[in-house]
């Protein structure tokens, strides 16, 4: 409160000193003062709606996607691309992060998307008017002192076309080549002049983008042999269905092994290759189970696996899209006007995202991958021995069949496997290729109106009122728990009406044990004896279940006989020779194991600020002027899950994920207050296979800022503005200067430098102590797992020192214009969610680096007691916190040549970012080392903080203009970067390729109508490949190819 008295006390003191005057003059982004030249000391980029035009009127997504100063934007909407975005576009400067970039409309903030995703929150870029637009400015360097915290990498200001006057459409189709269907846009906008002289602007806009199967692409088509030139990481999953059995081998003999116990092997369903699967077999040294004693002496004779030793997997990205079905709609009105000599500018806005039915995996797998126990009475699993004798007689050894048999006689009675609910065959209640589906819907709102005008001689005024919100629905599914292990041993069926009681231990033999509510159901019951009541059935994850796979044919083939059937490699396989219809998994059935959950979240931002502005004494070169403002922001969010009813009578309600109603495993301990109380106060896993629960929230930030500017023409030659801001969270408060320069020792050269500090308080989902799951990949299990994100009420706020030092050159002549700058950021306390594979490595390392995780790694029975491997890891706990210190620097190079050529313009250019460093430094928890220092730029960033970083982005352009006739084309260039990860078939980093394409557009113009025809990507080149679930970086390159736009546009002024 001192520091509030103090500053504003200051501030006031020293402007009832001033004398005042001032021009109506129009306000670029970085400055509050009207009048500031668009050649400032800071680094801006302006793109005018006439080129956005000139190059095919290209959207939000595409346009800034190509700028060279964004980094790993999120936009191309998938399941892999978007971060658990679908439907959100946003923008990424200089690599720092979406939610360290300010987006505004016409200089007001926009709310944020109320969903929490693995992006962290940004404005949708989609609700933004791009056929409304004027132009969009770009300013890369931080600006906390003019618009306050999340101004950290830079500001993005979308500018609507208050002028405009006349009628303008616009048509366009675009063709995709193995795409469902073609995209298209529609807009509309017009402006005219009311009859009190208020201009008026309308406009309507619309894009569909059709569904893209990954299937249909060549994105999936690699193997999992990465020595055949394949792709382990490129959906490659280990928990199958057809699954893989774990055996705990024992010889009997307490010389071998520990305590009598051998290896733990695995065994692929013998029918893995022909039912559609992938058995990963692995050399042939490994079809051979020996056992040794303590000096490495074989003792006994081997045992012939016979061919079944290795994994069965099955490609989950087989079953994604490349691009997700998506249409988005806006509407943009606004009025601008004056009343009694003060002006007035009144907006309100629409906007619409509907993602109907992104793909993910049929089913997901266990967090725990073994943890499945089948009995060996189940009927399926019968006639699986029946079609395959040569696995029966290898379960039926003794080294393999458990300590219960003592001879060759039987399997064990119950077996532990690796598999899940639905996988090779698909879902048969998801979309036609086996997906299961949900969808995201986003509808915004936002309402603002402003005034400005003379307060009092010489002294001008704006003032403004700003509210946006957004509302998400959203749905997600999956496998309830206990029906999927009731289901294993027989008590399975949308009419069965058992529940489990409780789960199997190593006592019961893993078998649960279950109840209809009168009649229980023990474990020794359920092994052995497999009469059923009616309507109860078995859940199959055998490879009888289905009829054909929904699977790519790569020609596997086993010593034993089990061969992939297809004919074509890359295509789908052919039908199962194994399928039993007796034993199928029925649509019913499966739809009763998975329930859907439903959310609905709200953001809301009201904004209010109150601006002064006048001039001082003159100075040498011109009049100095002032500003003084502030500015009142109220922050509100809102979720909660929708108890509304399931997907069929036998589902759940959709708010079956609420984690203060479900927090348990089992029904029972859910319905009992008491037992649900203890689920809460311990950890609630919820009663989900891998999902946590979900929590409904409402909270709110309130933020007062002061703020004030100088503008001071000190020479002809020199000038200089100086910022500060005050900004009050309540909770934690920070003050924040800035200078800039601007220097022109001779008529075509000026030297511009910025330097200030910014901030960025903690958000409240990064304070909130409930979990968000994140699906992750996790290098030691082979498989992705639930990463449970948490917040931490003990952050600070992140700080930033940035500067910028640039040169500006016209080479003196009228027809170039050149710009370099070098800027640099130094991050202290940066507020980061730890990352999974940092926390899962240094659990592996053992030692100080375990003990420092341990409370965070959960493994089997869902214990954190570091007892486990990693590779039995089930899930993480990644916490919010302050990470190591960050520094990054770079340069940015901008180059155009225009003059008359022949009848027109010519105009010609380059622009160019390069990363020269970003190093993050070592991360430590209690005095121990997590995770080393390590660089970002130039490198593919999978496995830590950072998103990918080519350190070189380009772009050339060129474009040719006459009355009638416009040609654009332009080489978009990003540079090779390094996948520091042992992927490539030596175990060495590799290089995911530089990448170029190039663009082109032409238009014809006549009287008021404009025909285009564009080509992007012209050459048809792919994205490099990388070593990733679609086998390229999706958050650096477009994965369409070569695509065709037609446009036709309507302009009357």
């Amino acid at each position: 409160m001192f520091k509030k008295v103090l500053l504003t006390g200051a501030l006031l003191s020293f402007f009832s000193s001033l004398s005042f005057a001032q021009d109506e003059q129009v306000t670029v982004i970085g400055s509050l003062i009207k009048g500031t030249p668009i050649d400032s000391g800071s680094p801006i980029s302006t793109f005018s709606a006439e080129e956005i035009a000139a190059q095919g009127n290209l959207n939000i997504v595409e346009l800034i996607k190509m700028v060279p100063g964004s980094s790993g934007m999120d936009g191309e909407a998938n399941q892999f691309g978007s971060n658990g975005a679908e439907g959100i576009a946003n923008v990424n400067l200089r690599g720092l992060g979406t939610n360290r970039t300010l987006v505004l409309i016409n200089g007001k903030r926009q709310v944020t998307v109320p969903s929490r995703t693995g992006a962290g929150r940004s404005v949708n870029l989609h609700d933004l008017p791009m056929s409304a637009l004027s132009r969009i400015e770009i300013l890369k360097e931080g600006a906390a002192a003019t618009y306050g915290s999340d101004a950290i990498a830079g500001v993005v200001n979308f500018i609507t076309d208050k002028n405009f006057q006349g009628l303008r459409v616009n048509l366009a189709a675009k063709d995709m080549p193995n795409a469902e269907g073609q995209g298209n846009e529609f807009s509309i906008t017009y402006g005219t002049e009311l009859n009190d002289g208020t201009n008026f602007l309308l406009s309507l806009g619309t894009q569909f983008k059709p569904e893209y199967y990954s299937q249909n692409s060549d994105f999936t088509k690699y193997t999992n042999d990465v020595f055949a030139g394949g792709n382990p990481y490129g959906g490659w999953s280990s928990i199958g269905n057809p699954g893989t059995f774990l055996i705990q081998t024992d010889d009997g003999n307490a010389n071998t092994g520990t305590a009598g116990k051998d290896a733990l092997i695995m065994l692929g369903d013998p029918g893995c290759n022909r039912s559609g699967g992938y058995h990963d077999t692995g050399a042939a040294s490994k079809q051979s189970l020996s056992f040794s004693d303590a000096n490495g002496n074989q003792v006994g004779s081997a045992i012939d696996l016979n061919g079944y030793q290795g994994l069965c997997r099955y490609n989950y990205a087989y079953f994604d899209n490349i691009q997700e079905e998506q249409k988005n709609n806006q509407l943009w009105m606004e009025f601008n006007g004056e009343i009694n000599n003060q002006n007035f500018h009144v907006e309100f806005a629409y906007g619409k995202t509907d993602v109907p039915q992104y793909a993910t995996s049929p089913a997901y797998p266990p967090n725990n991958p073994n943890s499945t126990f089948v009995p060996n009475n189940h009927p399926a699993l019968q006639r699986v021995y029946a079609q395959n004798p040569a696995f029966l007689t290898l379960l039926s050894k003794n080294e393999l069949n458990g300590s219960t048999i003592t001879d060759d006689s039987s399997p064990a009675p119950v077996h532990l496997m690796r598999t899940r609910a639905m996988a090779s065959s698909g879902n048969p209640n998801g979309n036609p290729n086996g997906a299961e589906t949900a969808f995201r819907k986003y509808d915004t709102y936002r309402f603002a109106f402003s005034f400005d005008g003379e307060l009092t001689e010489g002294i001008d005024y704006s003032t403004s009122m700003n509210y946006s919100m957004t509302e998400n629905t959203s749905t997600f599914s999956d496998t309830l728990q206990w029906k999927y292990t009731a289901a294993l041993f027989g008590y399975g069926g949308p009419t069965c009406g058992y529940e489990v009681t409780s789960m199997g231990t190593a006592a019961t033999g893993y078998a649960p044990t279950l109840s209809d509510g009168t009649t229980n159901v023990s474990p020794t019951d359920l092994l052995t004896t497999t009469n059923r009541p009616a309507g109860c059935g078995y859940l199959n994850v055998f490879s009888n279940a289905f009829e054909q796979a929904k699977q790519p044919y790569w020609g596997r083939t086993n010593a034993n006989g089990d061969n992939q059937i297809g004919t074509e490699l890359g295509g789908r396989v052919g039908a199962n020779p194994l399928y039993d219809a007796n034993f199928a998994n029925s649509a019913e059935f499966m739809q009763w194991m998975v329930d859907e959950g439903q959310s609905s979240t709200e953001s809301s931002l009201l904004t209010f600020d109150f601006t002064m502005q006048g001039v001082m004494a003159s100075l040498a070169g011109g009049d100095a002027a002032w500003a003084f403002g502030y500015e009142r922001r109220q922050y509100n969010l809102e979720a909660s899950l929708d108890a509304i009813p399931g997907r069929t009578a036998t589902n759940e309600k959709k708010d079956i994920f609420d984690g203060n109603k479900y927090p348990c495993l089992l029904p029972g301990d859910n319905r009992d207050a008491s037992k649900r109380a203890a689920c809460l106060a311990g950890n609630p896993i919820g009663p989900f296979m891998f999902l946590a629960p979900t929590y409904g929230r409402d909270q709110s930030q309130e933020i007062d800022s002061l703020f004030t500017e100088f503008a001071l023409p000190i020479t002809d030659t020199f000038d200089m503005q100086v910022a500060l801001r005050y900004e009050d969270y309540g909770t934690v408060d920070s003050v924040d200067p800035k200078v800039v320069m601007r220097w022109s020792p001779t008529d075509d050269i000026t030297l511009r430098f910025t330097g200030q500090t910014t901030f960025r308080a903690p958000h409240p989902d990064e304070i909130w102590d409930k979990r968000y799951t994140q699906l992750s990949f996790v290098n030691q299990t082979g498989a992705f797992k639930a990463v449970d994100i948490t917040g931490n009420a003990l952050l600070d706020p992140e700080e930033a020192t940035t500067y910028n030092v640039g040169i500006i050159t016209d080479f003196g002549t009228d027809t170039w214009t050149a710009t370099v700058d070098y800027y640099n950021f130094e991050f202290d306390n940066p507020i980061i969610f730890e990352n999974h594979q940092q926390l899962a490595d240094a659990y592996a390392a053992g030692g100080a680096s375990k003990a420092a995780v341990q409370s965070q790694i959960y493994g089997p029975g869902n214990v954190n007691d570091g007892t486990f491997s990693a590779a039995n890891i089930g899930r993480i706990k990644a916490n919010f916190v302050n990470g190591p210190s960050t520094e990054t620097d770079g340069l940015d190079i901008f180059v155009k040549y225009e003059d008359a050529y022949a009848d027109g313009m010519m105009a010609v250019g380059v622009e160019a970012a390069y990363v020269i460093d970003y190093s993050v430094a070592a991360y430590s928890i209690g005095g121990s080392q997590v995770a080393a220092a390590y660089e970002c730029a130039g490198y593919f960033n999978i496995n830590n903080t950072c998103r990918s970083m080519p350190d070189l982005k380009a772009k050339a352009f060129l474009n040719y203009t006459t009355d009638e006739h416009n040609l654009y084309g332009a080489v978009n260039y990003v540079s090779s970067y390094i996948d520091r990860r042992a992927s490539g078939a030596f175990g060495s980093p590799i290089e995911i390729a530089p990448h170029t394409t190039v663009d082109a557009t032409y238009t014809y113009s006549w009287d008021d109508y404009n025909m285009s025809f564009s080509v992007y990507n012209l050459t048809d080149e792919l994205p490099p490949f990388a070593y990733w679930e679609m086998s390229y970086d999706p958050n650096t390159h477009s994965p369409l190819g070569r695509f065709i736009k037609v446009g036709f546009s309507y302009n009357m002024q």
